[in-house]
C-alpha cells in the first residue's frame, strides 16, 4: 500500500528536542520502501552492499534492497549505507549511489511536497530520461516537480505517551558482533517463552515439564524472575503454556497452552484462566507454541505439532499461523512446515514467523485491521525457534541447534550473533530501561525432567519491544 506523501524535514534535532521537552513523543525512524515514478521503487542494485553501487528504480518486492530507513540526520539507509551523491557533485545528472555514512551534506536529504532534496545541492532525486523502466538509474537534477520527482517514503510512527519505546534514532543493538550471554541460573527442565512484566519488573517464563499420561501430554507452569533479588518462584502451577507474551493494557499475560491445545490468558491481578482460540473452524489446533500481540488487540500465533504429544491430528497434516481478533480466530498461513517464532515490528507493519523446518524467516505486511498480505522471505536460517525484536525493528532469530540468536536489522542484513547455552528456546527484553535481553537455554530432557535449563541474560545497546 502507498503510503501518503510526508512534508518534513529529517534534519530536525533542534525541534525534536523542543518537543521532548514538552513530553510530547517524536516520531521513531521508518523503515520500508520509497516508491516513485510508475510505481517502482528505490532499489539498491544487484543487491549489494558495495561503496558505489548505483541506485536505480525497479518493480517492488519488498526485498532488503528496497528497504530503507529514515534517520532524524536527514540519511536515507539501506543494506547499512547511506544514499549519497557520488562526489558529493552538484551537478545536474550527478549519480546516486550507496556509501559509508559520513554525515555530509551529500548524504542529508529533505521531504518537501514529495520531492527529496539533498542537501549539499540543493537539487532532487530524480529518475534518470523521465523512465519508469526496471533498472532506470537515479540521479540529481534541478527541481522541476515533475512525476519522476516525486518519492513517498516509509510512513514514521509516534509512539503512545508512555509507551515501551524511547525515541530514536538508534544505533547498532550488538556492542561488537559476536557475544555470549551470561547464566543466571540454571536446574529447570525446559524453559520457554519469556516476556517482562514491566509493573511488577518482573520476567515470566514457562518451564516445561517431560510427558505424561495416556497421551504424553507434557505438563508446565510460568515462574517468576525478580531481577532485584535473583529469585524464582512458580507464578502459575499447571499453565500448560509454551510461548508468552503482553497484553497492550499490561494487565494479561497470553500464553500459546499446549495442553488444551488453545491459546489462553492469564489475569495478572487474580490469575484467572479465560480461553482466547480454542479451534479453528471446529477442528482443534496441534498445540499453540509462540504469540505475540498487536496494538488492537489482535493476537498472532503459531501452531506447529511439537508438542501434540500422541493427540490426534485435526489439522490434516498442516502447520499453520493464526491470528485471532474478537474470538475469531482466522488462518494467516498454512504452508510453513513447523512455524515457531513469532513477532510484530514496532510499527506494527509487519509480522515475522520462523520456518522452523523450512530454513527460513518469513515476514507478511500488517493491514490496518490486523490482516496480513503476502508473505515474502525476510532471512535465511535453517531450525529457527523463539525470537523477539528491539525498539528499532531489529529482528532476533534463535536457533535451537547451536544455542544462539541471530540479530537481523529490519532491511535483513545479519548484524551478529549472541551465544547462549546449548539448545536456545526463546528470547524477551526486560529491565529498568529494557536493554537486558532475557535468553532461554540448555540441555534438554532424557526422560524423567533430566534437562538442565537456564535464564540468561546480555546486556545490549537498543531497548527491545516487549510485546
Amino acid at each position: 500500500m502507498r503510503t501518503r506523501h510526508l512534508t518534513r524535514t529529517f534534519a530536525v534535532a533542534a525541534a525534536a528536542i523542543a518537543v521532548a521537552a514538552l513530553g510530547v513523543p517524536t516520531a521513531q525512524a521508518a523503515t520500508g520502501t520509497i516508491t516513485g515514478y510508475g510505481g517502482k521503487c528505490v532499489d539498491v542494485t544487484g543487491g549489494t552492499s558495495a561503496n558505489g553501487t548505483r541506485v536505480q528504480l525497479w518493480t517492488c518486492t519488498g526485498g532488503p534492497s528496497q528497504q530503507w530507513t529514515t534517520g532524524d540526520d536527514g540519511s536515507l539507509r539501506a543494506l547499512g549505507k547511506c544514499l549519497d551523491v557520488a562526489g558529493g557533485s552538484t551537478l545536474n545528472g550527478a549519480k546516486v549511489q550507496i556509501y559509508d555514512c559520513n554525515g555530509t551534506a551529500a548524504q542529508r536529504w529533505t521531504s518537501s511536497g514529495g520531492q527529496l532534496v539533498n542537501a549539499g545541492s540543493g537539487k532532487c532525486l530524480d529518475a534518470t530520461g523521465v523512465s519508469s523502466a526496471d533498472g532506470t538509474p537515479l540521479q540529481i537534477w534541478t527541481c522541476g516537480g515533475g512525476a519522476n520527482q516525486q518519492w513517498t517514503l516509509p510512513a514514521t510512527t509516534t509512539p503512545p505517551a508512555g509507551g515501551p519505546c524511547p525515541s530514536g534514532p538508534f544505533g547498532n543493538p550488538l556492542p561488537s558482533q559476536n557475544l555470549t550471554a551470561t547464566k543466571i541460573k540454571d536446574g529447570y527442565n525446559f524453559l520457554e517463552g519469556p516476556v517482562w512484566d514491566a509493573a511488577s519488573q518482573t520476567l515470566l517464563l514457562t518451564n516445561m515439564h517431560d510427558g505424561s499420561g495416556p497421551q504424553n501430554v507434557q505438563a508446565s507452569d510460568i515462574l517468576r524472575f525478580t531481577p532485584s533479588t535473583g529469585s524464582f518462584s512458580t507464578w502459575v502451577a499447571n499453565s500448560g503454556s509454551n510461548g508468552l507474551s503482553l497484553s497492550r493494557d499490561g494487565k494479561t499475560v497470553i500464553a500459546a497452552t499446549h495442553d488444551q491445545r488453545s491459546v489462553s490468558a492469564y489475569d495478572l491481578a487474580t490469575k484467572q484462566r479465560t480461553t482466547l482460540a480454542a479451534n479453528y473452524q471446529g477442528h482443534q489446533f496441534n498445540s499453540p507454541n509462540d504469540v505475540t500481540v498487536g496494538a488492537d488487540g489482535t493476537v498472532y500465533f503459531t501452531d506447529p505439532d511439537f508438542q501434540r504429544a500422541d493427540r490426534p491430528d485435526q489439522m490434516s497434516g498442516h502447520t499453520d499461523v493464526f491470528r485471532v481478533k474478537n474470538g475469531v480466530v482466522s488462518l494467516i498461513d498454512d504452508s510453513i512446515r513447523e512455524p515457531n517464532g513469532i513477532e510484530l515490528s514496532p510499527d506494527g507493519r509487519t509480522l515475522y514467523v520462523g520456518g522452523n523446518a523450512t530454513g527460513k524467516i518469513y515476514k507478511y505486511p500488517v493491514n490496518a485491521d490486523g490482516s496480513t498480505g503476502p508473505r515474502s522471505d525476510f532471512a535465511a536460517l535453517g531450525g529457527t525457534d523463539g525470537g523477539t525484536v528491539d525498539c528499532a525493528g531489529n529482528v532476533y532469530q534463535i536457533t535451537f541447534s547451536d544455542g544462539k540468536i541471530h540479530v537481523f536489522s529490519p532491511a535483513g542484513q545479519a548484524l551478529g550473533t549472541i551465544s547462549a547455552g546449548q539448545n536456545a528456546t526463546n528470547a524477551a527484553f526486560g529491565g529498568p530501561d529494557g536493554r537486558t535481553l532475557y535468553i532461554t537455554s540448555g540441555r534438554p530432557s532424557s526422560g524423567g525432567d533430566t534437562g538442565n535449563y537456564g535464564l540468561y541474560g546480555i546486556r545490549l545497546n537498543v531497548p527491545g519491544w516487549p510485546y
